[in-house]
């Protein structure tokens, strides 16, 4: 098995942008008529998702995507089998509540800890997966599936895929009636749109900002629209690719809390300032305030590199998607940089050897 960087690598350069013409990779064999037929009716208000990690993550982009387009149908999303405490009962609870749990392996334990604690609400409940324990149980207790087929999947790094998750995604719901509008023509067209709206100089600004995060710890901040759906997903490949420590938060909660940490001299911080264009004009002057602070010829700042990086483009999914560009080749970048060695924490620690390195090289090694 190539290295992590090596497949990484590939991936950006020959999959990325194609992962978004293959919107057909899934199947709905598994959808029972009855549930398909009630969300074709209008019956359902709102869906609510939950999963764990990337499987997770793509729901969040989906959710902000929608909200961004005015969709009719309402979205909510929770990381975790704890409903109880994340979500009002008033919403789980709902008849028109439809209840997706998302699990890729199908293998993780919280899904199917969510699976049994929502037992009743099956009738009106849909995994999402590509088999494993999770599709196990849903066959057995009749509870409907819609399988991911994806035909290049990296079994390490599903997050390789949200692009293409995101467009099979937007497919389904339009294609079962869950959304009015196909959006399938903007997603197809996005591999043109990216080759135009990410630059040379969005390289160069990642390759800079990569510089300055060497051997730091890296803060992400942006405004609401962007904190859930690319943050957490930058989070991602900065943790789990690159290796190297990085948070998130809300722009305006970091200036009233975390900004705090940046006091100390001997830290090396690289803070990365996500500026949206619409952001309104409060946000920008703020915004620009603590550039100022950040930046001005202080003993406490010297250690702290800060990075803007602009959020512009004619629609959401073509802002999200070149931002996301941006966040893969910085990823890139600071990964050669430390070329960390992964001690697959993420599957011991999540309890699921489905992703653990030795158990991919042992079920190669038996084909």
């Amino acid at each position: 098995m190539r290295s992590r960087m090596d497949r990484y690598e590939a991936f950006l350069t020959e999959q990325y942008r194609h992962g978004f013409t293959k919107s057909d990779e899934y199947s709905l064999d598994e959808l029972s008529e009855s549930l398909r037929a009630r969300i074709a009716e209008g019956h359902f208000k709102r869906v609510v998702f939950t999963g764990m990690g990337c499987s997770a993550i793509v729901s969040d982009v989906v959710r902000a995507f929608f909200i961004s387009t005015g969709t009719e149908v309402e979205f909510h999303v929770f990381n975790d089998y704890d409903y109880a405490y994340l979500l009002p009962s008033s919403v789980i609870d709902d008849e028109q509540t439809l209840i997706i749990l998302s699990s890729y392996s199908g293998h993780s334990m919280e899904p199917a800890r969510a699976f049994r604690a929502l037992a009743h609400a099956h009738h009106r409940m849909i995994l999402l997966t590509s088999g494993g324990r999770l599709a196990e149980l849903g066959r057995e207790a009749g509870v409907s599936i819609i399988r991911w087929e994806l035909s290049e999947p990296d079994r390490e790094y599903p997050l390789f895929h949200v692009g293409q998750y995101f467009a099979i995604l937007l497919e389904v719901f339009y294609r079962l009636g869950l959304v009015r509008q196909d959006f399938g023509d903007e997603v197809r067209a996005l591999p043109d749109h990216l080759a135009h709206d990410f630059t040379d100089a969005h390289r160069e600004l990642a390759d800079t900002a990569a510089l300055r995060s060497r051997e730091a710890n890296v803060i992400m901040i942006a405004s609401p629209a962007w904190h859930e759906s690319l943050l957490k997903l930058a989070k991602m490949h900065l943790n789990e690719i690159a290796m190297v420590p990085a948070t998130r938060n809300y722009f305006h909660e970091f200036c009233h809390s975390e900004v705090a940490t940046l006091s100390d001299p001997t830290r090396k911080h690289s803070v990365l300032v996500f500026a949206d264009d619409e952001d309104d004009d409060y946000t920008k002057g703020k915004m620009k305030n603590l550039l100022g602070l950040l930046t001005s010829d202080l003993p406490q700042n010297r250690n702290i590199e800060v990075t803007q990086i602009p959020l512009t483009g004619p629609t959401f999914m073509r802002k999200y998607f070149t931002a996301l560009e941006f966040v893969q080749h910085l990823t890139l970048a600071l990964g050669r940089a430390h070329e960390t060695e992964s001690r697959n924490l993420i599957s011991e620690a999540a309890g699921n050897p489905w992703y653990h390195g030795d158990t991919i090289l042992a079920e190669a090694a038996a084909r």
